[in-house]
């Protein structure tokens, strides 16, 4: 079980750091910052990709397009695809 529980960890972290990368390099307007001034970073889609993919709630960027909440919609449902795979192994034991 050791095995899976990593994994599981791993590829959680890689869908953060896709995901992070995807919100970042389709076009800003799709994303809007709680403060409009704000210009924002990779950090910023990082943090809201760490957010969605703990299932924390949403931090200070909302997504404005249908294209970010796709993209948020898939990574949410990673999300609970490895939670469900972790506990199916878990109840096996």
């Amino acid at each position: 079980m050791n095995k899976i529980v990593k994994y599981t960890f791993i590829a959680n972290i890689l869908s953060i750091l896709l995901f992070s990368w995807i919100y970042s390099a389709i076009d800003p307007s799709n994303f809007q910052p709680l403060n409009p001034k704000d210009k924002l970073t990779y950090i910023d889609y990082l943090f809201y990709s760490v957010t969605i993919q703990t299932g924390v709630g949403l931090p200070d960027i909302n997504s404005f397009s249908d294209l970010s909440k796709m993209l948020a919609i898939c990574q949410q449902l990673i999300l609970m695809s490895t939670a469900f795979i972790l506990l199916s192994f878990i109840n096996e034991k």
